[in-house]
């Protein structure tokens, strides 16, 4: 939104980065993924990431020596996590909530923040007030997982 000129962003929340594996992975036992416990594992990379995902999986490259292929996007990548080929590093935000895939709390300071944009000039009420009430959804549900 950066290039997009005269909008203002309404910040609704900031959302953490999880590890998508199957329901079955040892992993989903424990309450805290470390960066460690990818040693060995495969990670889907890319798939129009934010930059700050970005740089988390290359840091798990580089540090951890991960194995990593590129997938082209969300769905395709679910669909690698199905098909046993590997884990992946994503967004909260992404999470569907279909319990198909098991999404674990990654030991990351990595957030995204989410938000609404809208026109400086757009003034309506009715906007306004809808931001209002996802803003306060948002706020008085800090366990919403994101």
């Amino acid at each position: 939104m950066k290039r997009v000129p005269d909008v203002i962003c309404h910040h609704l929340f900031d959302s953490k980065i999880y590890l998508i594996t199957e329901k079955n992975d040892p992993l989903t036992k424990k309450s805290l993924v470390l960066p460690s416990d990818l040693k060995g594992r495969t990670l889907m990379v890319g798939g129009g990431a934010p930059p700050v995902l970005r740089a988390l999986q290359q840091r798990m490259i580089q540090e951890i020596h991960v194995d990593y292929f590129n997938s082209p996007d969300h769905d395709t990548t679910l669909t690698n996590v199905a098909a046993h080929r590997g884990v992946c590093l994503a967004p909260g935000f992404l999470n569907d909530h279909n319990g198909e895939f098991a999404w674990l709390n990654f030991d990351s300071e990595v957030i995204i923040p989410c938000g609404v944009y809208t026109h400086k000039n757009d003034q309506r009420e009715s906007l306004h007030a809808f931001i209002k009430l996802l803003q306060h959804f948002y706020l008085d549900q800090p366990n919403f997982k994101v």
